[in-house]
């Protein structure tokens, strides 16, 4: 298998893409997740099946891909998939990220510097591994004086990858794309940020999911900061097995009926096209009222909306103006687990802040399946001190109630659905 990732492409890079897309694929920690959209201003749902993960093999990465590997071929079967081109999510818990910084040499490729790097970093031949790297633009590297350059350094086993190209191949499928999670987020939300104005917004993305948190920042479109973080949905399953001295599978559902969920918007018409229609109409009511008596109050809101970019998918709003919610209970303290993973996103906010002197994140946008909780969010958004909302992306889709779903309702907010939706949005690599 000869082939490098080499530099990662911008999430938005070409044109809007229109026709049937590929088919993504997410090999998630606790379930598999296929989805395929028909491309377009609002993308319509084609199909959906997803299989949740047994969670006796959660823990054991090698099973849970055997399972989701075996289960692929019968899912694909299963929902009216269209066509055999195809592109998969690489899961981020298996994939190096970090920043590093390298010198600007005349002659010297980039991409040369990021792979001698990664394989000394991580002690292994380098033809072990598929690179990536993203480049960070007006970034000021801490503590390496001028003529340095910060980069976002990716890397995965060439082995795991060539398991999951070949699962796609026993499954009919012909991979044309393979993508970090990092750039499935840009994806999914690269339609909020397509205003020139965008490029100077700093937005916080974080994906709290069941098997890894996922910090990206971006600069519009452009990633600027992404690191994955251990903490998450599993470990807080850990802690409450431990205090209660109970199964894995009993303390999730202990965990889960105890949370409180974040108030979502009512979900959008059904009839396709329905997404853009109401940004239309919204743009016309706009016009409208700028001609009343009203006018000031609409200025105000084109200022905020300014300065704050464009309302997320499916957006709860900001998450500490509902009414306050716990993560702890009488039977379990998950205190050391959300002070890790708070201190974590703290710290990659000074880190963004370090190497970029003088500019702050303006917004955080939640998502991923533990983003339901809103406890855990409230308690995010407290340390970080950002008014934050919880997104769902698939909210944007157009759909008619009729397309094959299987293991999936989209009738309800689905925020651990947006890898999926944004590998969807994602250009095809290879």
């Amino acid at each position: 298998m000869a082939f490098s990732f080499g530099r990662m492409k911008s999430a938005a890079m070409g044109q809007l893409a229109l026709g049937t897309l590929p088919i993504a694929i997410d090999f998630g920690a606790s379930s598999l997740k296929v989805l395929q959209l028909e491309g377009g201003e609002a993308p319509s749902l084609i199909a959906a099946a997803a299989v949740e993960v047994p969670d006796n093999i959660r823990h054991d990465a090698g099973k849970r891909f055997a399972f989701q590997f075996q289960a692929l071929p019968k899912l694909i079967r299963s929902a009216g998939f269209k066509g055999r081109r195809a592109m998969c999510a690489i899961p981020a818990a298996h994939m190096f990220c970090k920043h590093m910084q390298f010198p600007r040499a005349e002659g010297v490729e980039l991409k040369s510097l990021v792979e001698a790097a990664v394989h000394q970093h991580l002690a292994c031949p380098p033809e072990a591994l598929i690179y990536r790297h993203v480049p960070v633009e007006g970034a000021q590297p801490v503590g390496s004086g001028a003529g340095k350059t910060e980069v976002i350094c990716l890397a995965a086993a060439r082995e795991m990858v060539g398991r999951m190209m070949i699962a796609l191949r026993e499954a009919r499928l012909e991979c044309v794309g393979m993508h970090p999670e990092f750039s499935t987020t840009m994806a999914a939300f690269a339609h909020i940020n397509r205003r020139a104005d965008d490029a100077h917004l700093a937005t916080l993305y974080l994906d709290l999911a069941h098997g890894t948190t996922k910090v990206a920042i971006g600069h519009g479109t452009n990633l600027v900061f992404a690191k994955t973080v251990p903490m998450a949905g599993a470990e807080f399953d850990e802690a409450v097995a431990r205090a209660l001295d109970v199964q894995i599978v009993e303390a999730r559902a202990r965990r889960l009926s105890a949370a409180e969920l974040v108030a979502h918007p009512a979900p959008s018409p059904k009839t396709p096209g329905a997404a853009g229609l109401a940004l239309m109409n919204a743009g016309r009511r706009r016009t409208a009222e700028s001609d009343e008596p009203g006018q000031a109050d609409a200025t105000v809101a084109v200022e905020d909306e300014r300065r704050i970019g464009l309302p997320a998918p499916g957006a709860s709003g900001d998450v500490l103006s509902q009414p306050p919610a716990t993560v702890s209970t009488e039977e379990f303290d998950l205190s050391d687990q959300l002070e890790v993973l708070t201190d974590e996103v703290a710290g990659c906010l000074r880190y963004y802040e370090a190497i970029f002197p003088g500019r702050k994140v303006q917004r955080a946008i939640l998502f991923g399946g533990e983003s339901r909780h809103r406890g855990l969010c409230q308690q995010v958004a407290r340390r970080i001190r950002l008014a934050a909302q919880v997104a769902d992306p698939v909210a944007r889709m157009a759909r008619t109630g009729h397309e094959a779903c299987i293991g999936v309702d989209f009738s309800q907010p689905q925020p651990g659905w947006t890898v999926a939706f944004g590998l969807s949005l994602c250009p095809p690599d290879l």
